[in-house]
């Protein structure tokens, strides 16, 4: 199990920097969004209901298929034929793609009216719909970078599809006044590089095949995943809907900036974490040590999760005035600590459905996400008009650990796992409590602030040892690695070991 861990923490970690870089660019753009010559409050506003848009489309247009592609390309029947497994997919997927532009490009106009009363975000609509038939494409092309294990493939492919978009992004802005349509004309292009610049590995990994009791196993199984990725966009995107609904531009605009900080944690921890672990989940689910390898992925991951919750919570308030020109953003910072609680949650549930994916209940996983997304518009229409962004937070809040506990039952029940829960309650409960310590420590002075707010990231592993949350197996493996990676002298040596994890799991 040991030499897993240490693939999954490699493959995370360079996942890790390209989702990072992924937050870098996105934040990079946060001046220019907020800067008052080119967007006001409301064009941010704008701008938040077209990406979540975005997200709604790609989750319909993706249609469960890299999930689909993914769970067989590691069933034993069909190892043998990979590539026509990805072959069938990925020509699938871009019909798909081609039938959701035939029909959404030309309502572009009639959209743009529903959504903001104006025909004048036409033009960015159809590109939105363009750029999310391609990112559909795209997602194929990285699933499969994902279940062969190229990281690094991976992480450079993204990483020069994100430098494009900045870049074309800030000239389409700030030299040619294109403004919100710019936006999405960068994301085309960007998406239409990545199909371009990975043309030669798809093809690789090609093989002409159509098996129709394959493709149909494949959509029973893609099927709920369907309805699911796209209750799960949908419930993503609830709030802002809401608000734009129940409240004004300004407060969608205001809680998106929140949302954004916080969202800084499912995209660099949960989501690098998932990319490496889901494909080593699948791989290991007929080993003899899987369940403890399950649940101890469960434990950890949550640990370095909440590490970042602490640190994104205390610190919300600072990143805001460094990363926004205008003091009408400022106030986000209040429900950075109950959105990144959120995010806790959502790591919970990725971790704990591995039974569900495992025995192939993927209708399960509609159904909760369907019942949780039904409770997040309840919350959000009872809470909105009393507590506004702090509502919507709430709603949140309340909706994934709904849908944690929902889907943690149904996998236990199909796939038993013993999940360390007293530990996982220990941890959040703390974390917790120092998350919100920036709401009293925000009105006292900058340098005793900081120190606090470092003080208490710094105590956190320390609190819990204290509270006996480590075993003494894993208090010799931190010594062992203190050691080891103190010595300057084995730099080299250490950082070759890394490189060299990757034999049969």
């Amino acid at each position: 199990m040991l030499n897993s861990i240490r693939q999954s923490i490699k493959d995370s970690v360079i996942y890790g920097l390209g989702n990072i870089a992924v937050k870098i660019v996105g934040f990079l753009l946060i001046p220019l969004y907020t800067d008052p010559r080119y967007f006001s409050v409301d064009d941010f506003g704008i701008i938040a209901v077209l990406d979540i848009s975005g997200l709604i489309l790609i989750s319909l247009m993706a249609s469960g298929l890299p999930q689909s592609m993914m769970r067989w390309y590691w069933d034993k029947d069909f190892s043998s034929n990979r590539k026509g497994i990805f072959f069938m997919s990925f020509s699938f997927q871009i019909l798909i793609s081609v039938l959701f532009c035939t029909l959404l490009i030309p309502m572009s106009g009639p959209l743009s009216r529903a959504m903001f009363d104006t025909d004048a975000m036409s033009d960015a609509i159809k590109l939105l719909v363009l750029s999310a038939a391609l990112q559909a494409i795209n997602n194929l092309i990285n699933t499969l970078m994902r279940v062969q294990a190229k990281s690094i493939l991976f992480s450079t492919a993204n990483l020069l599809k994100l430098i494009t978009v900045l870049g074309l992004t800030i000239y389409l802005i700030t030299a040619r006044g294109m403004g919100i349509t710019g936006i999405y004309l960068a994301q085309v292009i960007g998406n239409l590089l990545f199909v371009v610049f990975l043309s030669g590995y798809s093809i690789k990994n090609s093989k002409p095949f159509f098996n129709l009791a394959l493709f149909r196993s494949m959509g029973r199984f893609g099927y709920p995943l369907l309805l699911a990725n796209f209750a799960s966009a949908v419930l993503t995107a609830i709030d802002r809907y809401a608000l734009n609904s129940l409240a004004l531009l300004k407060f969608v605009a205001i809680y998106t900036m929140a949302y954004k900080i916080a969202s800084v944690l499912k995209l660099v921890i949960v989501d690098s974490i998932k990319m490496a672990l889901t494909p080593m989940v699948l791989k290991k689910m007929n080993t003899t040590d899987n369940k403890r390898f399950y649940k101890k992925t469960m434990l950890y991951s949550s640990f370095v999760l909440m590490l970042g919750i602490i640190a994104i919570s205390l610190f919300s308030y600072e990143i805001l005035t460094v990363i926004t020109k205008s003091d009408a953003f400022l106030s986000a910072w209040m429900v950075v600590p109950v959105l990144s609680l959120s995010v806790f949650f959502v790591n919970m549930r990725e971790t704990t459905s591995y039974g569900l994916m495992i025995n192939r209940k993927s209708r399960i996983i509609g159904i909760n996400v369907v019942i949780s997304t039904v409770l997040n518009i309840a919350l959000n229409i009872l809470l909105i008009p009393i507590w506004n962004i702090t509502g919507t937070a709430v709603a949140t809040l309340v909706t994934q650990i709904v849908y944690w506990r929902l889907n943690y039952q149904s996998s236990q029940k199909e796939y038993f796992i013993p999940y360390e829960q007293k530990k996982v309650a220990v941890l959040f409960l703390t974390g917790a409590i120092l998350s919100f310590a920036g709401l009293v420590l925000n009105e006292i002075s900058i340098i005793p602030r900081f120190l606090l707010k470092i003080l208490c990231i710094a105590g956190f592993p320390f609190i819990l040892y204290m509270m006996n949350f480590y075993e003494t197996a894993e208090l010799q493996a931190v010594k062992g690695l203190v050691k080891k990676w103190s010595d300057i002298r084995r730099l080299g040596e250490n950082l070759m070991s890394i490189k060299d994890t990757d034999e049969e799991i």
